[in-house]
């Protein structure tokens, strides 16, 4: 019985860390804008990549799904980067 429910627990870490990485996705789009916007982007995007990168350490089934939300995380993690970064350029003199 507590495979069943170690197991179950693991598929919701896969699916959490796909969710993670689309919500790090999509917070891109719709972050207000400005600095404090783009701050908001990278912060997300840091805790959704740390989130399923612990995620894609366990073993299952759906192990791939976690991988694929770290992707998405790491990717949305480049882009808020840059973003901020030009944005706080802009802001200081």
């Amino acid at each position: 019985m507590s495979d069943g429910l170690a197991g179950a627990r693991t598929r919701a870490w896969h699916l959490g860390a796909l969710g993670a990485g689309v919500v790090a996705i999509a917070t891109s789009v719709l972050a207000p804008p400005g600095l404090i916007g783009d701050l908001l982007v990278l912060v997300v995007a840091v805790c959704a990549l740390l989130f399923a990168l612990d995620a894609s350490r366990r073993r299952g089934p759906l192990r791939w799904v976690a991988v694929a939300g770290a992707l998405l995380a790491g990717l949305a993690l480049i882009v808020a980067a840059a973003v901020f970064l030009v944005a706080l350029a802009k802001a200081l003199p």
